[in-house]
């Protein structure tokens, strides 16, 4: 009886959690003032440690054993019962999260059919932390046992596309994402950030979103994302954390002044081998609209034209399908930023929750690319390095 007791505690405990993560991940996602997610946030982690402490003190204050009249009825309070719909919640919880977390896993076994990936190079730049970690608070983050905060790994994803014309089959893009150019990683980090990508020569290079967290890294813009080259162009998007600057028009004209070209809110279409290519962004819901696709004509050319979308998160993964895109990449997750060996991310800041946490996803007529990006403002990443992605286009016919 107690062992079947411990083992409905433990699950409620788990379901408790997954209730909790599954709010942070939600509200995380939304275009709520900072204050106010910070606020909730709060009120997110004090309700996670609390409602297990006031059970515990409760449990423990209760009777080993009542003693019931034959012909009486046992008297439960109000308390007894809060606590047993809550119990029962956290059951239901429990059970509904593993089974999302079984159908994620079947999700990215069907997605691997998709992309053919292999490490090009792994990076530890612990030796050089001194001259990549600003302030105290990145410091002391490096000291935690598995950090990865220091570690970059250069990856190249072969990915199959279905409609991919015969012309475009090899093109390759540089897909990089939440830089987060804030203070914690120097200027310096981000230079050997950049000289990663160019070595990789890519024809385009891709920054989905979260570039700037602080106004005073905006003067570092010129001697390192202004240095990217690729033939076709360097494109961006804002996301979410330029709302934290005192001004994202500023971050968006800075990063333009440096010769990048931002895909906010619009779609332009470019001819690579002799073939059309519309870009578009999404940096929705934080910065509307989106790119009005009523207003591209497909007709206009004698070929039907590849679409590829850049959205910050990946909860557009929806617009991107309803718009007949053929590839969407994204970022904005960091890839949970903590992955627990055998079970994965456990909190993603999507609607999502952890089911676009990185990687590929298709679904028709759609495949997306999610980053698990470059940095953060939690200078925590635990089995969950940075990266940086050379997209290889494949064609399938």
């Amino acid at each position: 009886m107690y062992a079947l007791m411990a083992i409905l505690m433990l699950i409620a405990g788990i379901g408790h959690l997954a209730i909790w993560t599954r709010l942070h991940s939600v509200v995380h996602a939304m275009p709520y003032r900072q204050w106010l997610i910070d606020t909730v946030e709060f009120f997110i982690y004090a309700m996670s440690l609390l409602i297990p402490a006031l059970f515990l003190i409760w449990w423990i204050q209760q009777p080993l054993h009542s003693t019931v009249a034959p012909h009486e009825i046992q008297q439960y309070s109000l308390l007894y019962y809060i606590w047993y719909v809550y119990g029962v919640m956290c059951v239901i919880a429990f059970i509904a999260a593993s089974l999302l977390w079984l159908f994620y896993h079947y999700e990215s076994q069907a997605y691997a059919a998709h992309v053919e990936q292999r490490p090009l190079a792994r990076y530890d730049f612990g030796d050089v932390a001194d001259q990549m970690l600003g302030n105290t608070t990145a410091r002391m983050g490096s000291m935690i046992p598995g950090n990865e905060i220091l570690q970059l790994e250069v990856n190249r994803k072969e990915i199959q596309l279905h409609r991919l014309p015969e012309q475009l089959d090899g093109l390759t893009i540089t897909h990089i994402s939440d830089l987060h150019l804030k203070g914690h990683m120097t200027e310096a980090f981000y230079r050997k950030i950049v000289d990663q990508v160019n070595d990789l020569q890519s024809d385009m290079i891709v920054i989905a979103g979260d570039v700037f967290d602080r106004d005073k890294c905006f003067a570092w813009s010129t001697a390192t994302l202004g240095q990217l080259t690729a033939p076709c162009g360097v494109y961006f998007v804002l996301g979410n954390h330029e709302m934290r600057t005192s001004d994202p028009n500023l971050a968006r004209k800075t990063l333009v002044d440096d010769g990048l070209i931002y895909l906010g809110g619009r779609h332009l279409t470019l001819m690579i081998r002799d073939y059309p290519v519309v870009l578009a962004g999404n940096e929705l819901p934080w910065h509307p609209p989106a790119a009005d696709m009523s207003t591209h004509d497909p007709a206009k050319h004698d070929q039907l034209p590849f679409k590829l979308l850049v959205a910050h998160t990946p909860d557009q993964f929806g617009w991107a399908r309803q718009n007949d895109f053929d590839l969407m990449l994204a970022g904005h997750v960091h890839g949970g930023q903590i992955r627990l060996p055998g079970i994965g991310p456990i909190v993603s800041p999507s609607v999502h929750g952890t089911r676009y946490a990185c990687g590929i996803f298709y679904s028709t007529p759609t495949v997306m690319h999610v980053s698990r990006g470059i940095s953060g403002t939690t200078p925590l990443r635990l089995n969950c390095p940075p990266e940086i992605s050379q997209l290889v286009l494949r064609s399938t016919k």
